[in-house]
This record gives structure tokens, sequence and C-alpha cells, in this order.
């Protein structure tokens, strides 16, 4: 059920996510939906809850590697699904306990990206103005950025945001 949520929700949008058309789907009666979910917000909360859980252990698994710090930035670059993320961004402004579990999730991941770069640093650069938590956002922001506008199409200046970053990890990986 959850499956043809989030396929419905990431092919076709928020708009179009009901208990009618993930019946459909799956091929199952409508109130089975409500069976299992007593509303379509707990339905959409499980859905997020379910893709956060998979979001943190890519994240915890990338932090313990040799090099945390690159893995971290290729999640942040290539795993977002940019369309889900749109979705579950606008069905958070009107389904509270959503946005709760948006804002554990980035609290939580970032946490993890935080933790990860503190680790990579030698202590002196610690407080640095590019503190680890300024380098996880910006990490985290411009990978879901450059990612959404690869969706579209959009091409100009990637390459050399890429090269800038690719400097960067390599020169925190010397230190």
């Amino acid at each position: 059920m959850l499956d043809g949520a989030e396929n419905i929700l990431r092919e076709e949008g928020h708009a179009e996510l009901t208990s009618r058309r993930i019946a459909e789907r799956i091929g199952v009666k409508q109130r089975l939906v409500y069976y299992y979910f007593h509303t379509m917000d707990d339905l959409v909360v499980a859905l997020f809850k379910r893709s956060s859980e998979r979001d943190l252990q890519r994240l915890r698994d990338a932090s313990a590697s040799q090099r945390s710090v690159r893995e971290l930035w290729q999640l942040c670059y290539n795993s977002h699904d940019a369309r889900l993320i749109s979705e579950y961004t606008a069905l958070a402004h009107r389904i509270p306990d959503l946005r709760s579990e948006v804002i554990n999730f980035i609290e939580m991941s970032r946490r993890i990206q935080v933790d990860a770069i503190t680790a990579a640093l030698p202590p002196a650069t610690n407080d640095q103005r590019l503190a680890p938590v300024v380098i996880a956002t910006i990490a985290s922001s411009l990978g879901l950025s450059l990612n959404r506008e690869e969706h579209l199409g959009v091409q100009m200046g990637h390459a050399e945001t890429m090269a800038v970053v690719d400097v960067f990890l390599g020169a925190l990986e010397a230190m």
C-alpha cells in the first residue's frame, strides 16, 4: 500500500494521492486503505517515516565509511528524489504531524552529517567560520538544488559548482 502511495505521490503529485487512487493502483477496495490508516494524513506520515528511515540509514552508513564527507556529499547530491521532497514539503504545510516528522528528519540527518564532518576535521579547524553545521547545511541545500535543476534540464553553472565542491572535499580529506 505504501509503495503504491509513494508511486502516486512521485508520478502524479499530492493532489492525486487519494484513497481511491491508492486502492486502484494496488487492486484492493478503498475501505482497506482506511482499515490500515485511519486518515490519509496518517498514511502520508507513515509514508514519510518509511522514507526517512531509509535515508537516515544511508547517512549512517556513509558517515561510517573511510571517506565519510565525500560519501555524505554524494548522498546529498545523488539520492534526493526531488519530486517527492517537493510533494512532502507541500503536504507538510497542511499536515502538522508530517511537518513535525520532516523537521525531526532534517535535524537528525543534519546531526549525522555534522558528527561526520566534525570527526573528519582536525580539532584546530573546528572553530573556523565554516563550522561543521554550516558545511552540512550548505551540502544538503546545494545538493538538493542542483538535483532539482538537473531534473528540469538546467545545466548552467553545474559543472563549475561541482568542480568547486570537489576541490573543497579534497581539501577536507587532506586535513
